[in-house]
């Protein structure tokens, strides 16, 4: 991930991400092999404070989207789901 152009390559393949994406994937990785809560993505990839409107199934959305796109074509998976709890960026499995 470059930051600065706000682009991102696995295995030498660009990756085309939103903006959102790109910003879900910087917080992930970020906080590599930690499991970050929907909350913590709300307050912190959102900048939502207050749950009045809940995210939860907007982040589940662009979760599934950029599994799509940083995992689905390549044989090692980085991106998986806690359930319950959260996400993890991870190469490892749980």
């Amino acid at each position: 991930m470059d930051l600065v152009t706000r682009s991102v390559t696995r295995a030498d393949r660009t990756i085309e991400l939103s903006a959102r994406e790109f910003d879900l994937l910087e917080y992930l990785l970020r906080y590599s092999g930690q499991v970050v809560s929907k909350e913590m993505v709300a307050r912190d990839v959102w900048r939502e404070t207050g749950r009045a409107t809940p995210l939860d199934n907007l982040i589940e959305v662009h979760i599934a989207r950029l599994r799509r796109k940083i995992d689905d074509p390549f044989p090692t998976k980085l991106l998986k789901t806690v359930r319950g709890v959260g996400y993890v960026l991870k190469e490892d499995a749980l």
